[in-house]
């Protein structure tokens, strides 16, 4: 069973998968304004520009974050 969450923003969707992070906190603790654990939802894609989410998302060790562009730009992470 995928434990995989979808979270939707205006110009980006954000993908979390838990059972590949390796809890390696550069999402929380490079972006605390889109990715912060205190906050329910934990993640906030309207929070910041889609181009900023995204390539902080390509910063992630595990993969467990994938994106979604919906703006129009490439949607590079979920491709590969």
């Amino acid at each position: 069973m995928s434990q995989q969450k979808l979270y939707y923003g205006k110009d980006i969707e954000v993908m979390f998968n838990s059972e590949i992070c390796t809890h390696s906190g550069i999402c929380v603790k490079g972006f605390p304004a889109v990715f912060d654990l205190s906050k329910r939802p934990w993640v906030n894609p309207d929070a910041a520009p889609a181009e900023e989410i995204a390539r902080h998302i390509d910063k992630c060790p595990s993969g467990a974050l994938t994106y979604k562009r919906l703006d129009g730009e490439n949607s590079k992470k979920e491709e590969e």
